[in-house]
């Protein structure tokens, strides 16, 4: 008989901050950051490797760190987050992030039922909407999706149009609340945006729609102008019938993780 080990993952990073990102800006939110990602995107500065150990701030704000070894169980993340949320008490939510997090579905899947039981805090996800198989096994204990849809002039990336959509696909199926968040640059292009919006309005979602002006980042430097900003908002807001938000990453403004 083949042993059974318990699931573990490499974290790279837990803390206690706001939200930076999208309508949920503000918000006091636990975060788990993931090891590993199956992208490569150009404005993307998130160190993604697997680390050696997780960079806990138990003291929010503080910038010390303690390290403990990666790997970390199931049980063992549990146990560091029912301690940082008693400790702090006012946390609005529970935000999973990377890398890419669904990469690490069969954790998840075991992490997240006792996460929600133990903490008592609703469960966001940030991820690149490209693994729908992935998102559906863990579907069922997500409150709200930060979807970063993905526009190949902007990321120096292939396209995964049908991906998206059948991620859309799951997220009504689920009924699950959601944001859409376009990262533009000044690369963006209009093929893009008219392909975005198609697959947005064909998929019937009630998610919300905020594009998110790219921040300067190590690989590019290409920020779109405030005219191609505003041009882009009002062009999906027209095709979409629906109000399009312009919110950039105010965390990096406030020197916030």
């Amino acid at each position: 008989m083949s042993e059974t080990h318990p699931p573990s993952v490499f974290i790279s990073e837990i803390f206690s901050s706001v939200q930076g990102e999208g309508i949920n800006i503000g918000r006091r939110q636990l975060f788990v950051r993931f090891c590993e990602c199956h992208r490569n995107c150009l404005y993307c500065d998130t160190p993604v490797e697997r680390t050696d150990s997780v960079a806990i701030e138990r003291n929010p704000g503080s910038g010390h760190f303690e390290h403990i070894p990666n790997p970390i169980s199931v049980n063992g993340l549990i146990q560091i987050l029912t301690d940082m949320n008693d400790a702090a008490f006012a946390h609005d939510d529970l935000f999973i992030t990377g890398g890419e997090p669904l990469l690490q579905a069969d954790f998840l899947s075991k992490f997240l039922p006792i996460a929600r039981n133990q903490l008592q805090l609703p469960v966001h996800l940030e991820t690149s909407g490209d693994l729908p198989e992935a998102f559906q096994r863990i579907a069922e204990w997500i409150d709200h999706v930060l979807m970063d849809f993905k526009l190949p002039s902007v990321t120096g990336e292939p396209e995964t149009w049908k991906l998206h959509r059948a991620f859309l696909d799951c997220i009504e199926a689920n009924q699950i609340a959601a944001t859409i968040k376009l990262v533009i640059s000044a690369d963006t292009s209009e093929q893009d945006l008219t392909e975005s919006a198609r697959l947005i309005k064909t998929a019937g979602t009630s998610s919300v729609l905020v594009l998110q002006p790219m921040t300067a980042a190590s690989k590019t430097l290409r920020v779109p102008t405030a005219r191609q900003v505003l041009t882009w908002q009002a062009q999906l807001s027209r095709t979409l019938g629906c109000t399009v938000r312009v919110i950039p990453q105010c965390h990096k403004m406030m020197g916030l993780l």
